[in-house]
């Protein structure tokens, strides 16, 4: 049981994650500083988080919600 909450706490954390970056991103777009480093770390580490979050839809891991 310990560690489905401990999943279930990990997947929280990465759509947290995922929906602060596409925050940040946007504010960064809206600024116009979409070819600064930063911006493409975060757009990269979008990607991953991303390419994460597809392979639990693809193992139906996520609620509808998500």
């Amino acid at each position: 049981m310990e560690r489905l909450e401990n999943f279930e706490r990990a997947l929280q954390d990465i759509l947290n994650e995922y929906n602060r970056l596409g925050k940040e991103l946007e504010n960064l777009r809206n600024e116009g500083k979409m070819k600064t480093t930063k911006f493409r770390e975060l757009l990269g580490k979008k990607l991953v988080y991303n390419m994460i979050i597809t392979i639990f839809k693809r193992y139906d891991l996520l609620d509808e919600k998500n």
